[in-house]
């Protein structure tokens, strides 16, 4: 019985050996995936900020594309201001010459 015992014993032992290194392997791994979530957690935090960035430029510019069109327009319709202003000033002069032969 007592070498019974002493079979048992060792067996407990050898499967507490081998669950304490399990638990350890384990604990490096948890260790190992906490780091790599540590990691992941910036790399997302890095790339918000980023998109963020990115965002606000594209914000910026999107109000410099629409002031950019207001002033082309504006452009564009002080040249057609500007040839309708000639346009009559040709066909005014046409007139007055047109009354001053019907004068003569």
């Amino acid at each position: 019985m007592a070498d019974n015992s002493m079979v048992i014993l060792t067996s407990l032992r050898a499967h507490i050996n081998e669950l304490t290194v399990q638990h350890a392997n384990l604990q490096a791994q948890c260790k190992a995936l906490q780091a790599q979530c540590d990691s992941l957690k910036q790399e997302i935090e890095s790339r918000d900020r980023s998109i963020e960035k990115l965002t606000n430029e594209l914000a910026q510019r999107d109000v410099r594309y629409k002031n950019l069109q207001i002033s082309q327009r504006a452009e564009l319709d002080a040249r057609q201001l500007q040839e309708n202003k000639e346009r009559f000033a040709k066909l005014v002069r046409e007139i007055d010459k047109c009354i001053s032969l019907l004068n003569e």
